[in-house]
């Protein structure tokens, strides 16, 4: 299994603090980010039975609840102005932290697989490991490490996380089955379990956001690469992947609601390998330092979030990042090929 640096740290330092612990996920929390939280509460609980820990105001998406659900797990939430410092701040599947919970007195740290970026704030334990495949891994790796076993219901909560991030084993390597066969090898019959999660049908409106997506799609083409973009209201992330069974090589879809604007981004498995971009490294900071807002990602799914934007205007930018982005990529590759 893959190592985790320091780990030993942070579980001396969960042995020893006092204070309340607060966990932080995404908006729209995935399996990956449910599962982690779930498995990282039960760790915690082992360590330290002391501890009071609190999740930041959850808000899941259906296959995260469901997740919640079927693992006959509860939460315990607080709200953002309840935060007291001096508390734990951990962000799980995530890299942005909230400017209100930035104070001197509250220790960070992150826990993720995505794209390592620059955090504003000092974080006392800085797990962002772009080489796992999931972060529900990483909390795997960690039970491994420091020896504890999981339980049923924590071993189903990460395996969910792993086969949602992986695509059900598409980005899988050595080390990642390493970790399945960690988490299974006492009780093989959790996996056909878990996998029921993700056989339930699409509800009706992530099913009426990705015939909507079509219907809106417009394609754009990018040398010999096919863009569509489109926008719906929700399940952005659903209907860009839905662009992306199209036939479509880069899908972007938009959502704007409220006060806030929410982009998905999807690549054809192939994309990242052939163009040598990624969505995560070359695409969302460049939208960042163009809006402001967050985002993060993999080579091949992102996502960005914002306050409210014009979506002809990001439309335009996003054109012209991908055509100049894919142009240098373009030009680097016939550099190395006549060096050769």
């Amino acid at each position: 299994m893959r190592a985790i640096p320091f780990y030993d740290k942070f579980i001396e330092f969960l042995r020893e603090y006092q204070d309340m612990v607060i966990l932080v996920m995404h908006s729209q929390a995935d399996p990956d980010a449910v599962g982690s939280a779930i498995a990282l509460t039960h760790l915690i609980r082992v360590i330290n039975p002391n501890l009071i820990i609190r999740t930041l105001e959850p808000e899941l998406s259906t296959l995260g609840q469901n997740l919640l659900d079927i693992s006959y797990f509860q939460f315990h939430p607080i709200k953002i102005d309840q935060v007291t410092p001096p508390s734990l701040i951990i962000l799980l599947d995530t890299n942005y932290i909230d400017s209100n919970l930035i104070a001197s007195k509250n220790h960070f740290a992150i826990i993720d697989h995505h794209t390592r970026t620059i955090l504003e704030v000092e974080v006392a334990f800085d797990f962002q490991l772009d080489t796992f495949r999931a972060t529900a891994e990483i909390i795997a790796s960690l039970y491994y490490h420091a020896e504890i076993s999981p339980t049923p219901q924590i071993i189903k909560g990460l395996l969910a996380g792993i086969v949602f991030d992986t695509r059900r084993f598409l980005y899988a390597d050595r080390e990642l089955f390493e970790c399945v066969n960690f988490l299974l090898r006492d009780d093989s019959d959790v996996y056909s379990e878990t996998l029921n999660l993700f056989s339930s049908s699409r509800s009706y409106s992530e099913k009426l956001a990705c015939i909507r997506a079509a219907q809106r799609m417009k394609r754009h083409q990018i040398y010999d690469k096919i863009l569509l973009f489109s926008y719906v209201s929700s399940f952005e992330a659903a209907a860009a992947r839905s662009l992306i069974f199209l036939g479509g090589d880069i899908a972007i879809v938009i959502a704007n609601r409220k006060q806030e604007t929410r982009i998905s981004f999807r690549t054809s498995q192939d994309f990242p390998k052939e163009t040598g971009l990624s969505l995560g490294k070359d695409i969302i900071p460049n939208l960042i330092n163009r809006f402001g807002g967050t985002g993060g990602g993999h080579d091949s799914a992102a996502g960005y979030n914002s306050t409210l934007l014009e979506i002809r205007s990001v439309k335009k930018y996003l054109f012209h990042l991908f055509k100049t982005m894919l142009e240098m990529k373009n030009q680097e590759r016939d550099k190395v090929s006549s060096l050769q």
